[in-house]
């Protein structure tokens, strides 16, 4: 099978790849990658996301504020990812408002690269804080204003926070007004057919896809329309159940080809059909 894939959400400048960034590119050539978006989840990764969108031909990047990365920010205790070539890196911003001036004039010098903004959103399963909520809420703020200035989809992550991440959505979202993608997508029909539907909002699906007891989330990319749908990694994360046993828990965006699989199995479509589909869904939400 030969279709185009699009991986719209992983992190190829993590330090997993530092040892063997190479031989996963070639990988990803070989399985028909076309293009590869780098998120952004604070301030020093979305530089980095930024330098690997610059270095690859059909990658790009988006910038942002990770929920996870909400707290540290406001509470001024950094514990910052290590990425090649930024080890050394000092901090330019130390409050939200510095931050996003920063993102305002990073996306100004990087329009060519920088093509959405976050992820963000709302994170319960790390700190079920309900200040850091408060926190993640005003952040992402800043990106729905961010991403109205400049017509850019919004990236979403949201754990074990589904009524913060439906709240928030009822009182700053509107459809036909902001577009964007709830990733790392593992809730049910119900979720999936609010953000859908009701807010034409995309969903990424994955490798939990592929997992045996994803039973919910199964049942959701069965029901949902697949012109919601989009294919993501999250890689280093997630690697889908056979890629795993294969090459280990070490994700990259050659196993989209699974995910393709899995997906085209629970709606009982052409593998190509559905291959191809899912490419046009992700240069939608990038506008690319």
């Amino acid at each position: 099978m030969h279709y185009p894939i699009i991986d719209t959400h992983t992190h190829l400048y993590f330090s997993s790849f530092d040892e063997n960034r190479a031989q996963v590119l070639a990988e990803c050539q070989t399985a028909h990658v076309q293009h590869q978006v780098q998120i952004g989840c604070d301030e020093i990764s979305s530089l980095a996301a930024i330098e690997l969108a610059a270095q690859n031909e059909g990658f790009f990047a988006t910038i942002g504020l990770h929920p996870c990365d909400v707290a540290p920010l406001f509470e001024q205790k950094f514990s910052d990812h290590r990425m090649a070539n930024f080890e050394n890196y000092e901090r330019k911003c130390t409050n939200i408002d510095q931050l996003f001036a920063w993102f305002e004039a990073l996306y100004q010098r990087e329009k060519n690269l920088i093509i959405g903004l976050g992820e963000t959103g709302f994170d319960r399963y790390h700190d079920a804080r309900d200040i850091v909520v408060e926190w993640q809420t005003k952040a992402f703020g800043a990106h729905v204003e961010m991403a109205e200035q400049h017509d850019l989809p919004i990236v979403i992550h949201s754990r074990s926070a589904n009524d913060e991440l439906l709240n928030f959505m009822k009182k700053n979202i509107r459809k036909n007004k902001h577009r964007g993608v709830v990733h790392c997508f593992a809730e049910g029909i119900e979720i999936a057919d609010i953000v859908t539907k009701e807010y034409g909002f995309f969903i990424g699906i994955g490798g939990v896809a592929t997992y045996d007891n994803a039973k919910k989330l199964r049942q959701a990319i069965t029901e949902t329309p697949l012109e919601y749908l989009v294919t993501e990694t999250d890689a280093p994360f997630l690697a889908p159940k056979n890629f795993k046993k294969t090459n280990g828990r070490i994700n990259n965006a050659s196993s989209i080809i699974e995910i393709v699989q899995t997906i085209a199995q629970l709606k009982n479509l052409d593998e190509t059909t559905v291959g191809n589909q899912l490419f046009q869904n992700g240069k939608r939400l990038y506008n690319l």
